[in-house]
């Protein structure tokens, strides 16, 4: 999935005051590519995240994907996008306190029917980021370290074509870090996937790696490979 950014702002009211949290950003996340956003708390990265989602619309500027502007989308092609082409990984897990691991894995599936195959899937993608063990637990007899595998596990088993991750290993160990990163890699080069990561945390990124960094909600720069 090929991402373009022209110009893209973002402001809300509070009060009486306009609070603008991205000012005119203008950049490309190719397909196939890793981006890491980096940049101080309160810059701007988590509403661009929700931006690139479609979980938001831009107060001005145009974001295009794969020659399409979003802002010509009605809600049901924003859904029918967030649900079959991105892989969302966020801070807060997101999970269903009712459900299962397996089951809150196959979510984005549910409306359209979970196939055996498919639960045999969930089961290998837990199994993957070390929640064998876990299957038929629900959140609330979950570690923090281990909700953020089964929303990892949850976004990776759709083969999404855009997977935004905003500081997806905060809750984990740096060995299930890395190996987290490792099928991050794989799922890019397998499937032209994009992958975007928000993280503070820079020994997660490769010389390869695009690395937009904002502050004050501007780029102020993109480099290739880690920053110093």
């Amino acid at each position: 999935m090929n991402i373009v950014l022209d110009q893209v702002r973002k402001s809300f009211r509070r009060g009486s005051r306009e609070i603008e949290v991205l000012r005119g950003i203008s950049c490309e996340f190719p397909a196939g590519s890793f981006n890491f956003i980096v940049g101080p708390s309160g810059s701007g990265k988590s509403s661009l995240m929700y931006l690139l989602g479609a979980l938001d619309k831009p107060t001005a500027g145009k974001i295009t994907i794969d020659g399409q502007e979003m802002s010509g989308w009605t809600e049901q092609i924003a859904n029918e996008f967030r649900s079959r082409r991105v892989g969302f990984v966020f801070q807060n897990f997101n999970l269903m306190s009712n459900l299962t691991a397996v089951d809150n894995v196959l979510v984005p599936f549910l409306p359209r029917g979970a196939r055996h195959a498919l639960r045999q899937q969930a089961e290998q993608m837990l199994e993957r980021v070390g929640l064998g063990d876990r299957l038929l637990h629900k959140p609330g007899e979950l570690s923090g370290g281990e909700q953020q595998r089964v929303a990892i596990a949850r976004a990776l088993l759709k083969q999404p074509d855009l997977i935004l991750a905003d500081e997806p290993t905060g809750e984990l160990d740096s060995q299930t870090g890395q190996e987290v990163f490792q099928y991050l890699r794989e799922l890019a080069t397998a499937n032209q996937a994009t992958v975007i990561v928000v993280t503070h945390d820079a020994s997660y990124m490769q010389p390869e790696d695009a690395v937009h960094r904002i502050r004050d909600g501007q780029l102020v720069e993109t480099i290739t490979g880690k920053p110093n």
